[in-house]
């Protein structure tokens, strides 16, 4: 009995449309990237080289974390970093990137997302930028695999192993598909970042605010670990000091609006919070803002430059097939 086989090379099929400039562009690419993965996860033949990838490295049955391994090694491995065409936004299917083996981190993102929800682990993907005062500018895209109650790192385009994962100040995750129970075992959820702050990080907030914290407070692990897990405790040993105060001591009721402003701006830098957080109590809102945000100032050289910068943005998205 033969097994499966892809159709013959042909002619590739083609779409271009317009994107548009800046973060809508963003989540224009984006949302290709999604649909890609999906449909890539649903192709017999993508499904049939991760298996064959799994059984020629040895990998076992129900060994979840060596196939991941397996599976992003090999990407990393036989996909050949390469950039896109000059201005022009290339996106291609799982299987012709499985033929080509070439492409840029969104290729990466969709060749391995397609081969891992195949064989039936979820992913989601995560979007970063380079810059605290550009919340909106993101540069560069990789993957994140749902595990043993946790959400992994998966970056196939640096010479790292999965857990790795780039320090940015900008940084936001977005589910592939929508699923429940993702949750990781400290208790926090799979899809921060992605969505609007949760009710329990609210409720911290609020109460390092204003209505006070017990001590040991679960929501003060849960936010502890979700720092640990994303590679964020190192940053800051201030977000550290307050934390083991709140679970160790707690805080009384009492205004502290200097702490929870500096908290809020560091948790918004490293995209743990969307750009626009809004923290109240039932019925009022009060809107925190970054202490110290200075406007900056363009000299005029560099503004000369910006119609130049406006026309080397790249506004075409093409999708191979």
């Amino acid at each position: 009995m033969s097994r499966y086989t892809a159709p013959p090379l042909e002619r590739p099929q083609i779409s271009e449309t317009r994107i548009p400039q800046g973060y809508p562009g963003t989540l224009k690419t984006v949302e290709n990237i999604k649909r890609l993965i999906r449909e890539g996860a649903k192709d017999f033949y993508v499904r049939q080289q991760a298996i064959d990838i799994l059984m020629q490295r040895g990998v076992r049955a129900k060994d979840y974390l060596g196939e991941i391994k397996a599976l992003f090694e090999w990407v990393q491995q036989n996909v050949r970093y390469t950039k896109d065409p000059f201005r022009v936004e290339v996106l291609h299917s799982a299987r012709k990137l499985l033929e080509l083996r070439a492409g840029d981190c969104d290729d990466m993102a969709i060749v391995l997302g397609s081969v891992l929800e195949a064989i039936g682990h979820p992913v989601r993907l995560v979007i970063t930028g380079p810059s605290p005062t550009r919340p909106e500018l993101y540069t560069h895209i990789y993957l994140e695999v749902f595990c043993r109650g946790r959400w992994i790192p998966l970056d196939a385009t640096m010479p790292h192993p999965m857990g790795w994962a780039p320090r940015t100040f900008v940084k936001q995750t977005i589910p592939v598909q929508r699923r429940t129970g993702m949750t990781v075992g400290s208790g926090f959820e799979g899809y921060l970042g992605a969505n609007p702050s949760p009710d329990w990080l609210r409720g911290l907030l609020r109460g390092i605010r204003r209505e006070g914290v017990a001590a040991r407070d679960p929501r003060v692990k849960r936010l502890w670990d979700l720092l640990r897990q994303r590679q964020l405790l190192g940053r800051s040993r201030w977000a550290r000091r307050v934390l083991r105060y709140a679970w160790s001591k707690g805080y009384t009721a009492r205004p502290r609006p200097k702490t929870t402003r500096r908290l809020l701006t560091r948790l918004r830098a490293w995209g743990v919070l969307p750009p626009k957080v809004v923290v109240g109590a039932p019925g009022r809102t009060i809107s925190l803002r970054p202490v110290g945000r200075a406007r900056p100032t363009i000299s005029r050289p560099i503004a000369r430059l910006r119609p130049l910068a406006r026309a080397a943005l790249r506004p075409v998205t093409a999708v191979r097939r």
